[in-house]
């Protein structure tokens, strides 16, 4: 799949505030995708000086794939000043290219990826939950879903987001009988395929962490009793805010490419 040029990608990404590191766990045996996504990486490093770039070898680098929780490669990391890091693994191409460079911008920025009502929700949070979102790359269905897991991982040190290209990992696939993308995995026992709302992240993000007791019988976010995590009303709320705020995003982001 042809990629696009340096211009496009740097028009993409924008100006970048903080540093940002790149990290590309790869494999000199048995990766087919491995030399294509070095190639990716060195292309995102050459766009700005304020992103970094280490490569390693997954069985090489023993400590450096522990530390960052290595299972697949390729695996390209997005570290953001504060540590907080979400993994790509598998080919990045098509829309998830410009995934890619979105999340590297906001990793520098180290901007509100939600609105306040989904951020403090998030707090409440006491045990990592994990996060697979399988994908096709050329998928739009696929895109929004990958990006709430994202931000949502850049949002709250507990929430660890993986995006996994499907068709490199066909040993996944059949291990997770995935049959309808994109396919999302909340811990090891929860899943949805296909679209999810903000606030269906939120409450299936709780019921992966295992919620408290005393905590079960009301909503999280307004307090009132409720038989679900997340009331309906919170739920509708929630969503007209998301957008509301990724809108004002995706505005503001216009703007700074203009000047």
């Amino acid at each position: 799949m042809e990629k696009p040029s340096a211009k496009v990608m740097k028009e993409a990404l924008g100006e970048l505030g903080k540093p940002v590191k790149l990290l590309l766990f790869k494999s000199d045996v048995g990766c087919e995708a491995c030399d294509d996504a070095l190639e990716l990486a060195r292309a995102v490093k050459g766009l700005s000086s304020r992103i970094g770039l280490e490569v390693y070898d997954q069985v090489m680098d023993r400590d450096m794939s522990e530390r960052y929780g290595i299972t697949l490669v390729p695996t390209t990391v997005v570290q953001g000043g504060d540590g907080r890091a979400v993994r790509f693994s598998g080919a990045v191409e098509g829309v998830f290219i410009t995934v890619l460079l979105d999340c590297v911008r906001g990793a520098s920025r180290e901007k509100s990826w939600f609105p306040d009502n989904i951020r403090n929700t998030l707090r409440l949070l006491e045990r990592v939950v994990n996060i697979r979102v399988f994908v096709e790359t050329d998928c739009l269905q696929c895109k929004p879903m990958a990006e709430t897991a994202l931000g949502l991982a850049f949002e709250n040190e507990f929430i660890s987001t993986d995006i996994i290209s499907a068709a490199d990992f066909p040993a996944l696939i059949k291990k997770h009988n995935v049959k309808t993308l994109p396919l999302i995995l909340f811990g090891e026992n929860i899943r949805r395929e296909g679209h999810v709302t903000e606030g269906e992240f939120l409450e299936l993000i709780f019921k992966a962490e295992g919620l408290k007791e005393e905590r079960a019988k009301h909503c999280l976010v307004c307090g009132k009793a409720s038989p679900d995590i997340i009331c309906e009303s919170c739920k509708v709320r929630i969503q007209a805010e998301a957008v509301d705020h990724k809108l004002r995003g995706e505005k503001l982001r216009r703007s700074d490419n203009v000047s």
